[in-house]
C-alpha cells in the first residue's frame, strides 16, 4: 500500500533517489541553488514499505518573483524575452486584460531549480504511479488554498509525467526550449565541419578577432572562486537584472557551483586580466554550463562568450571523454546556430480560480514558438 507524503525540504533517502536522476537533482546542485526559487520547498513522495518509491520536488511561492521564469503571471501572460515566442504571440499577450499578479499567489511550482521537472525513484517511468502522485499533490494544494499548481519545463524524458498530467485538469502550455550540443567526431575540426558553411566561416572569424586582440583562453580546474570571476558575474547580474548585484550573494552562489563535480573554468584573458569566463560541471559524460560572465566595458572581450562557452570546451571535450554539452534555455538562436539541438520544455498548469484558468487557456491557445 503506497502512502503520500509532503515533506519539507528533501526526504531522508533523497541521495538514493537522485542517484538515477539528472544533475539538477543532485544534493550538490540543490545546495548550490538554495534560495534560487524563493519559498517553501517540498518533496512530494509516494512511499511503500518505509521507502520512497516516487518523488517530485516543488516550491510554494507566496509572492511575486518579477522577471523570473518560474513566476506564473509573467511566463503565462507577460513578455519574457528569453522565451522563443513568435511576434504574433507577443502581440496577442499585449492585448489581454489579466487579473492582478498577486491573485496568482500562493501557488505551487513543481520544478527542480535548474528549470527542469523530473520525477525520481523506481516508479519514475510508471504513468499510473505518477497519476496517483499528481492527484495527491492537487488535493494537497487545494487543502492549502493554493491558487495554481504548475509543472514547469518537462523534458522529453519526462514522458510518463506528461501523460499523467492531463487527466488531473492540467493544461499544456508551450514555454521554452533547452539546448544541448552533441559532439561529433574526435575534435574541433569535426565540430567545425558539422556546422553550416556560413556559421563555420563566422566561427573562424570570431576566433581570429579574439587572437588579434590578444585574448587567450585557458581551462583551469577550480575549487575556490577567484575574485575576478565574482567581479565579472556581478557585472553580468547588474546588466541583466537592472540593479547592482549583492557581491556576497554572488560569491556564495559561485562557491556552491564550484563544489559541483569536477568544475572546470574556461578563462578568456587579456594580458592576464579576465575578460570573460564559462564555468562547467561534469555529470556522467556531459558538461553542464553553469555560469558565464564577461567584461562588457572592454571591446576586446567581444566574442569571449563564444570562445569560453563553446569553442574551447568543444576543443577539450574529446580528451575529457565528454560527449555532450548542456546549455539550457535562453539565447536559443545563438546556441542552435553553433550546433545545439533544441528540445521543447512545456509547462502544465492548473488554476482553481476561473479568471486564472482563462489566462492559462489563452496562453496555451496563442503561444507559438518563433521557429
Amino acid at each position: 500500500m503506497r502512502a503520500f507524503a509532503a515533506v519539507p525540504g528533501r526526504v531522508a533517502d533523497w541521495d538514493r533517489l537522485s542517484a538515477g536522476g539528472p544533475m539538477f537533482a543532485t544534493p550538490e546542485w540543490l545546495d548550490a541553488m538554495r534560495g534560487r526559487v524563493p519559498g517553501a520547498a517540498y518533496t512530494f513522495a509516494l512511499r511503500e514499505a518505509g521507502e520512497t518509491r516516487l518523488a517530485l520536488y516543488g516550491t510554494v511561492l507566496d509572492r511575486e518573483a518579477t522577471g523570473e521564469i518560474f513566476d506564473l503571471p509573467y511566463i503565462l501572460a507577460g513578455d519574457p524575452r528569453v522565451f522563443p515566442l513568435s511576434e504574433a504571440s507577443r502581440a496577442a499577450r499585449a492585448t489581454w486584460r489579466v487579473p492582478p499578479a498577486q491573485s496568482w499567489y500562493p501557488n505551487l511550482v513543481v520544478m527542480l531549480p535548474g528549470y527542469e521537472c523530473h520525477a525520481l525513484g523506481p516508479l519514475a517511468a510508471d504513468t499510473g504511479a505518477l497519476s496517483e502522485l499528481v492527484g495527491a499533490i492537487v488535493a494537497w494544494a487545494k487543502e492549502r488554498d493554493l491558487r495554481a499548481v504548475a509543472f514547469l519545463y518537462t523534458p522529453p524524458g519526462a514522458a510518463a509525467l506528461r501523460r499523467a498530467l492531463p487527466g488531473h485538469g492540467f493544461t499544456r502550455v508551450p514555454l521554452s526550449y533547452s539546448c544541448e550540443l552533441p559532439l561529433p567526431g574526435a575534435g574541433f575540426d569535426d565540430y567545425l565541419a558539422a556546422l553550416p558553411r556560413k556559421q563555420r566561416t563566422e566561427t573562424r572569424r570570431e576566433l581570429r578577432v579574439l587572437a588579434a586582440a590578444g585574448v587567450r583562453v585557458r581551462a583551469v580546474p577550480v575549487a575556490d572562486v577567484p575574485e575576478d570571476v565574482v567581479t565579472l558575474k556581478c557585472a553580468h547580474s547588474a546588466k541583466y537584472n537592472g540593479r547592482p548585484a549583492d557581491r556576497a550573494k554572488v560569491r556564495a552562489r559561485l562557491e556552491g557551483l564550484c563544489a559541483l563535480r569536477d568544475p572546470l573554468l574556461f578563462r578568456a584573458e587579456l594580458d592576464g586580466t579576465l575578460v570573460g569566463y564559462g564555468l562547467f560541471a561534469r555529470y556522467g559524460d556531459v558538461w553542464y554550463c553553469v555560469s558565464t560572465g564577461m567584461d562588457y566595458a572592454r571591446a576586446e572581450s567581444r566574442n569571449a562568450y563564444f570562445a569560453t562557452v563553446f569553442y574551447e570546451p568543444v576543443r577539450l571535450a574529446p580528451e575529457a571523454g565528454v560527449r555532450r554539452v548542456h546549455y539550457g534555455q535562453a539565447t536559443w538562436r545563438a546556441k542552435m546556430s553553433r550546433g545545439c539541438e533544441a528540445v521543447e520544455m512545456p509547462g502544465w498548469v492548473r488554476a482553481e480560480d476561473p479568471a486564472l484558468a482563462r489566462v492559462v487557456a489563452d496562453s496555451a491557445g496563442t503561444t507559438v514558438p518563433a521557429f
